[in-house]
């Protein structure tokens, strides 16, 4: 398969980018789709390194997963940037290791991205305001919030009746992995170490501490829609208050969008 930085032979058709909405300054797009709408034009989209990727990912859900996150950065990212999807060059490094699968990069666009999947969704941010992290969970009635809830809270967090349902729980959860993702932490950083809001509250940061460190009030942090059965959260870094906007493709690599998540085939899908 020809690598998206190769430059394509003379005469090669291009197809003109996909219309997106005009992503300003202060904006926050948030794109959705279903992983079981990947196709092989999905899978094209992706280059050499992430197609060497797939097969170490041992379910096929996995694998739908990952090429519909790859395929919609791709394909939203082109609009924003008038290329055709393909030429959308991603890169992800991780600090740990080096293996293709830390937060992903547009080097050079000037866009700041974050990828996230759970279940029958794939969710990706895109802003120029700042760093972002996006996060969304499939909402599990297996998962026993009041024994997870001692190494997820922090001690300076308020604890409600909320936390120790399985939707607050969820909320809460999301609301961290958001801010980690934008730091480009991550789970290297203990969820205890940083402070939410409660879950029936408006979302806030209260404290983020470890190598991941960021003054709390430099984080803009929402929750999301993302259908039945699942949560989601957004947070974006030094950027104000961003405008959360929410969009939606038929399959990864479509070309027309509808406004919101995608809807989901049941709850817990």
């Amino acid at each position: 398969m020809t690598s998206c930085s190769t430059p394509y032979a003379a005469g090669y058709r291009l197809e003109p980018p996909p219309a997106v909405p005009v992503l300003g300054p202060a904006d926050c797009h948030v794109w959705w789709a279903d992983p079981a709408t990947v196709t092989d034009a999905c899978l094209a989209l992706l280059d050499e390194v992430e197609q060497d990727r797939i097969p170490q990912l041992r379910r096929t859900e996995d694998r739908q997963r990952f090429i519909a996150g790859r395929a919609l950065l791709r394909t939203a990212a082109a609009g924003y940037l008038g290329l055709p999807p393909q030429w959308v060059e991603v890169v992800a490094r991780c600090p740990d290791c080096a293996r293709n699968h830390g937060k992903p990069e547009l080097p050079g666009t000037g866009l700041q991205v974050s990828v996230s999947h759970s279940g029958s969704r794939v969710a990706v941010a895109v802003t120029r305001a700042g760093p972002v992290g996006i996060d969304v969970e499939e909402i599990s009635a297996s998962v026993s919030p009041a024994e997870l809830l001692p190494h997820v809270l922090g001690p300076a967090e308020p604890r409600t009746p909320a936390h120790v349902t399985t939707s607050g729980f969820h909320r809460m959860w999301t609301r961290k992995e958001a801010v980690l993702k934008a730091t480009g932490q991550g789970l290297r950083v203990p969820l205890s170490e940083v402070g939410v809001s409660a879950p029936e509250e408006d979302p806030r940061v209260l404290f983020l501490g470890g190598p991941a460190a960021v003054p709390a009030e430099d984080f803009a942090l929402a929750d999301l829609e993302a259908g039945a059965g699942c949560a989601a959260a957004v947070a974006v870094i030094g950027g104000g208050q961003p405008v959360f906007t929410a969009y939606s493709r038929s399959r990864p690599s479509a070309a027309a969008f509808s406004a919101g998540p995608p809807r989901a085939a049941g709850p817990g899908r």
